[in-house]
């Protein structure tokens, strides 16, 4: 099999956040171009499933539980890679999301710091954590998966926006940083994508309005849909491309750019 065949074959590739929707799309995409994919998530069973699921289709892909709000379960994931593959190409950072739902007058500093905790600090202690391997690596990558949200903001939500704003300012001071060493650094924004996110706001929305899950599902589907010029919700496909192109040789000079796939939704070209 060639190179362009597998574009990502003989790499390790590492995908936070990879038991469901859009992280276990890339840890699919990923092993289906040659890599060996690591999926890290809390323990679980779909996170097994996932791994498993890759191998029965022909892919290299192992489970590797951890948690990234905490620094021990990072060292860990970091320790069991050195220990058992001796190496890391590409580390995906995908794992994120709002626990808590609401306005900005809804919410407490403990959402707040929360948010923080899962969508930024995980990502600082990821990359930090990677970054031996990383520097030894030949053309590494660092993808974080951000949100429309942090560049267009809706009306809830703002711990969690702010947040993804900030991961795409870090992902830029990390790609000026690790230049020189060849490590490149990009971030990707998605807007509305099926994902388990989007199923958690179908029952908030369910039950707040005391509708059926059903009824919920689709009133939003054709809300979020006629704000797209494409015309649908994204799914986690639809990312998963993008960012196994970044990771890619094709995607050699490429570094400290945010990329949207948001099917139009984003009212700005930049």
């Amino acid at each position: 099999m060639s190179n362009r065949e597998a574009p990502l074959l003989d790499k390790v590739a590492l995908v936070t956040g990879a038991s469901k929707g859009i992280g276990k799309a890339i840890a699919e995409r990923a092993a289906e171009a040659g890599a060996t994919v690591l999926l890290c998530a809390p323990k679980s069973a779909s996170l097994e499933e996932a791994a498993a699921a890759i191998r029965g289709r022909g892919g290299t892909a192992y489970a590797l539980p951890g948690d990234v709000t905490k620094p021990a379960s990072i060292n860990t994931i970091f320790t069991k890679i050195e220990t058992q593959y001796g190496r890391l190409d590409i580390l995906i950072n995908n794992a994120g999301g709002a626990p808590a739902f609401g306005n900005f007058e809804d919410l407490t500093d403990e959402d707040w710091l929360v948010s923080f905790q899962l969508n930024v600090l995980s990502v600082v202690r990821m990359v930090r954590g990677g970054l031996g391997l990383l520097r030894a690596a030949k053309s590494a990558r660092i993808i974080t998966i951000g949100s429309i949200s942090a560049i267009q903001p809706g009306a809830y939500n703002p711990h969690y926006t702010a947040m993804k704003a900030a991961t795409i300012n870090l992902s830029k001071y990390l790609a000026n940083m690790l230049a020189a060493e060849g490590v490149l650094v990009n971030c990707v924004c998605p807007g509305p994508v099926h994902s388990e996110s989007w199923e958690h706001n179908i029952a908030r929305v369910a039950k707040q309005q005391r509708v059926s899950i059903k009824k919920a599902r689709r009133v939003i589907e054709e809300a979020e849909s006629a704000k797209i010029p494409l015309g649908r919700v994204g799914e986690p496909e639809d990312v998963a491309s993008l960012v196994c192109f970044l990771a890619s040789a094709e995607a050699a000079w490429i570094t400290g750019s945010c990329f949207h796939v948001n099917g139009g939704k984003l009212r700005t070209i930049y």
